[in-house]
């Protein structure tokens, strides 16, 4: 597939997020499919370009997207009414009458006319069919009806003619959210193949097979052939009635819309307490915290989710060692001002790192960098100059070679990784629609995904302290947006390797031997060379290091000077 088709691939995907939060990950897939070739192997697309700036029309679509998706969000509470909709019908003048989940529906003012409302032919025909049969229908008649003019929905209509209400008859109206996993679980349900499914959901749809066939690109003979092979492996006669098989066993499972998703009740904060700020030029704040308080100050440089919150057994660590940790957020995160621009967004966090020192009389100073925040660290500790002292380097990075390290990433950070390298617009698409998305799902499903090919990492989450730290952590990184996280990614994937270079002094690196975001082997092959640097890997520890290796990492504070 071209360049131009996964493009438009990925936006297209985009576009469908904010009709379902589960359709997030297709976007996902898709935005990935655009940078790789062999995704697996981590194989870029030879012709994926690279953009020194932003791609104003992408931005335009992430920022439209991502208020599409906030206004679903805000909507959420009034979603059951527009799904369970009620229907009554004059047999006489055709006149129709609604709750006001019909009106949500349907988008009309009611009364209005029969033949006004927005429903397939076939579902008006039946609809009309009881109008005509002028006494109670002792069967209910349940259909598959299309609802809609702008974004047409299947939904289950029953058809009903009362007994006790003279000339009139009901329809009830009910949309199932046919989503992926649901398609899923039913095709697993009735042993259906990929294909089979496939077809199935069409179906669902309320789509003919003629339109199947097109849909898909198949003759007519094989969408009737594996239609067959449906109705026998569900023991159904006809297509109508797997429709309302599938249908009961969705509402059995409770896949309704604003079942299936409900809006977390969580709230996003992130914490104050040990909190200060210090006042910057052009009104700019940076927000800093201590950890201890301990004689022995240590700059404290965070990474990107668990960071610069601590445990309480870190901070009963951080007393017996008499260490007293200063951590800066750097712009946008948490409570510090942006910066002014993209384009100095480095060198904001080194002048707020030097404003925080000389604010605090502190003529030497040693730190410790954490995970993304290691090449603002060798930045920061190059500007100190002979004021600095020991590094401690906990799960750092290291300056990224495409061809050595993009295929023992994670596929998310190897997909950040490019993105943040060869299209901006496009990182900034994923973290401005995503994060609408996660707000709703809530911190641990976020961390679920992030974690989700490191045992080690998912673990943390069954701990309760641990997972509160994390989820603060996280907070931090998105309080002020998505921005700030997509400059500090591209301060992390630029090529630092002058900054490491330069800085002589003492450093300890820990490196966790089950970090999903980078090998431990490939930083090890980077550092260990260095007569300055000594190197560990601490087995049975994953990207929470910082949080799960509190003895080694206080052991290496105490040694800093």
């Amino acid at each position: 597939m071209s360049h131009s088709q996964r493009y438009f691939e990925m936006l297209g995907a985009a576009y469908e997020v904010p009709s379902g939060p589960d359709r997030f990950d297709a976007f996902l897939a898709a935005a990935m499919a655009y940078f790789f070739e062999d995704e697996a192997e981590g194989l870029l697309a030879g012709d994926v370009p690279r953009y020194k700036g932003d791609d104003k029309t992408l931005d335009t679509h992430g920022q439209r997207i991502g208020a599409l998706i906030e206004e679903a969000s805000r909507r959420g509470s009034e979603k059951s009414e527009r799904f369970h909709a009620v229907l009554d019908i004059s047999a006489r003048s055709e006149l129709v009458t609604g709750n006001t989940a019909a009106a949500h529906l349907t988008d009309r003012d009611f009364p209005c006319h029969l033949c006004d409302l927005p429903l397939d032919p076939e579902a008006i025909s039946e609809i009309r069919k009881s109008l005509r049969s002028g006494e109670h229908q002792p069967q209910d008649r349940i259909i598959l009806a299309s609802v809609g003019e702008r974004q047409v929905q299947a939904c289950l209509a029953l058809i009903q003619r009362p007994k006790d209400i003279a000339d009139r008859v009901q329809v009830s109206l009910s949309y199932i959210d046919w989503s992926d996993a649901l398609m899923t679980r039913l095709g697993e349900a009735f042993g259906l193949t990929h294909s089979e499914t496939e077809i199935l959901e069409g179906y669902l749809a309320n789509l003919s097979q003629k339109e199947i066939a097109q849909q898909r690109d198949r003759s007519l003979e094989t969408i009737k052939g594996q239609s067959k092979a449906i109705l026998r492996k569900t023991g159904c006669a006809r297509m109508s009635d797997v429709v309302q098989l599938c249908a009961s066993i969705a509402f059995l499972m409770r896949q309704l819309p604003e079942q299936e998703t409900p809006p977390s009740a969580e709230t996003w904060m992130t914490p104050k307490e040990n909190l200060s700020l210090l006042p910057r030029l052009k009104g700019r704040k940076l927000a800093w915290y201590t950890a201890g308080d301990g004689e022995k100050p240590v700059l404290f440089i965070h990474g990107y989710l668990q960071g610069p919150f601590f445990t309480p057994a870190f901070r009963r660590a951080l007393a017996q060692i008499n260490v007293r940790l200063i951590a800066p957020s750097r712009p946008g995160f948490g409570y510090t001002s942006p910066s002014p621009s993209d384009s100095d967004f480095n060198e904001t966090v080194v002048r707020d790192a030097l404003a925080l020192v000389d604010h605090l009389g502190l003529e030497k100073i040693s730190l410790c960098v954490h995970q993304g925040g290691t090449s603002h660290g060798f930045r920061i500790a190059r500007a100190l100059g002979r004021r600095m002292g020991d590094m401690l380097v906990i799960g750092g990075g290291i300056p990224i070679d495409e061809k050595v390290h993009l295929s023992h990433m994670d596929r998310q950070t190897r997909f950040a990784a490019m993105a943040t390298r060869h299209a901006p617009s496009v990182m900034k698409m994923v973290t401005s629609i995503g994060l609408p998305v996660y707000r709703r799902r809530g911190t641990r499903a976020f961390l679920e995904k992030q974690f989700s090919k490191s045992p080690a990492d998912l673990a943390t989450l069954s701990n309760s302290t641990l997972m509160k730290v994390q989820a603060e952590g996280l907070y931090h990184a998105v309080e002020q947006g998505a921005g700030a996280w997509v400059r500090d990614g591209a301060a992390a994937m630029a090529d630092w390797t002058d900054d490491l270079e330069a800085v002589d002094c003492r450093q300890i690196w820990l490196q966790a031997n089950d970090d999903s975001i980078i090998s431990a082997q490939d930083v090890a092959a980077c550092i260990t060379k260095r007569t300055n640097a000594e190197f560990h890997i601490l087995d049975g520890h994953g990207t929470n290091i910082l949080h799960t290796a509190v003895e080694d990492i206080t052991d290496a504070l105490a040694r800093l000077q």
